[in-house]
């Protein structure tokens, strides 16, 4: 047990302050929806933030009838300009996650609701307080996902809503299997485990449990070091080996080894997208997906959403059936035909028939009618045309950090042995843990 106490207290003062980054970095990413992490920007940032932070654009207008006028929408805000993208102006702070649009009016998801266009300035219109994260729009309705989890359908003429339904879809319609690099995406990202918000909750644990270890190991270091406070430093040597932190480690674990893997997820590519996990051995979420709706589509007969499996469509909101396979990540209806934007996949449109789509940028955001043409929208294939920052928001900062691109990008090697400490971390200090239950089951037993 000397050796493992050694070993130890070698590792956690060594990556300790690491261990603290990573935990702080990961809590703030894991709960993205938060406003300020968008509203609070950071200056003097490398290039790498700056790009990072141009990934956050959403959604993208283009007035038909002045094609100078154009609206931008993002994570940062919705931004306009009237000289064809030469000059912005900020119309909101709020996120918007999608701008749809027809002939009588302009409709955006924000974190704050639905909120229209009305004499140049967006006005709330419904759904204050709620974060909408996918919206389509008909002639008479909208219908709006609400936390990927609700999907709610409303008149245009009044914003009352008409239906307020959780999808249910049937295990018969998710049985697909999976490549090893979606599962490792969704167990690091808190969306591989549990239904609902679970999943994200225990990364949430996992990261609160990091920063207490890490705060709370130098602090015991240090009084122990200064041969001061000796009740505090018996006192944080209980909280900081209890079962409550021991448990810890099983989220942990599991973000150790997928951020490994993620941090080389160019050079394992092939390995990853040629692993094909089985549905049978996938986590319970895979079999329910009840907050998984990343896009949303009505025709004014039949919905449809898009989740990490495909397309699925139904007519009642009852029965929910598979169209296509591929996550589904954006959905766009122009005149009369939908195109689906497909992460790990090929894109796709239906025009009565599902086809393939070629020659269009890869998991494109949005899409777009310009003279008489259909546009898809990245933020890649827009440089220049976009809004310009000298700053970068906070998410995309701490985002940066936490992959270790924000100092270089040969940073994710020391991320591996960080990764891997905390594994050896996780090991000695269960073992101790369980050793010192022994010891005091076997002190108790005697007295009795």
């Amino acid at each position: 047990m000397v050796k493992l106490f050694k070993l130890h207290k070698f590792f956690g003062l060594l990556v300790g302050l690491f261990l603290l980054v990573l935990g702080l970095t990961g809590f703030f990413i894991n709960n993205r929806q938060w406003n300020f992490l968008y509203t609070t920007t950071v200056r003097n940032v490398p290039n790498t933030t700056l790009m990072e932070d141009k990934k956050l654009f959403e959604a993208y207008w283009i007035d038909s009838e002045d094609t100078d006028h154009i609206i931008v929408g993002g994570k940062r805000g919705i931004f306009e300009t009237f000289d064809e993208g030469e000059t912005y102006s900020q119309m909101t702070d709020l996120q918007c996650l999608a701008i749809k649009t027809d002939a009588n009016a302009s409709y955006a998801a924000t974190s704050d609701g639905i909120y229209v266009l009305k004499d140049n300035k967006w006005s709330l219109y419904a759904l204050q307080g709620n974060y909408v994260n996918a919206l389509a729009v008909t002639d008479k309705y909208l219908l709006a996902s609400i936390d990927k989890h609700r999907l709610l359908l409303i008149k245009r003429d009044d914003a009352s809503v008409v239906s307020d339904t959780v999808v249910k879809i049937d295990a018969s319609q998710l049985q697909d299997d999976i490549t090893l690099k979606k599962l490792i995406k969704d167990l690091h990202f808190g969306r591989g485990l549990l239904n609902g918000k679970l999943s994200a909750l225990l990364n949430d644990y996992g990261a609160l449990a990091l920063i207490f270890l890490s705060l709370s190991g130098y602090l015991i270091w240090w009084y122990i070091h200064l041969k001061k406070k000796a009740e505090m430093s018996r006192k944080l040597i209980k909280w900081h080996a209890n079962s409550v932190v021991v448990l810890a480690f099983i989220p942990l674990t599991i973000l150790a080894v997928t951020g490994i893997f993620l941090n080389h997820s160019g050079g394992l590519k092939k390995f990853m997208t040629e692993t094909v996990v089985p549905h049978s051995v996938l986590p319970p979420v895979y079999s329910s997906l009840t907050s998984d709706i990343c896009s949303v589509d009505f025709d004014g007969t039949t919905y449809r959403i898009g989740n990490r499996y495909g397309v699925y469509k139904s007519t009642d909101l009852k029965s929910w059936k598979q169209e296509t396979k591929g996550f589904a990540y954006r959905m766009a209806r122009i005149d009369g035909v939908l195109y689906v934007s497909v992460k790990d996949g090929s894109n796709r449109f239906y025009d009565g028939v599902w086809k393939t789509l070629e020659d269009v940028p890869y998991t494109f955001k949005d899409a777009y009618d310009y003279d008489d043409e259909v546009k898809f929208f990245t933020y890649k294939h827009y440089e220049g045309m976009m809004p310009e920052f000298e700053d970068a928001t906070l998410f995309s900062t701490l985002r940066t950090i936490h992959g270790g691109v924000f100092v270089a990008p040969w940073w994710k090697w020391i991320n591996d042995f960080v990764a891997i400490a905390l594994l050896i971390l996780g090991f000695t200090g269960i073992s101790r843990w369980i050793h010192k239950k022994r010891l005091f089951s076997k002190r108790t037993s005697k007295q009795e």
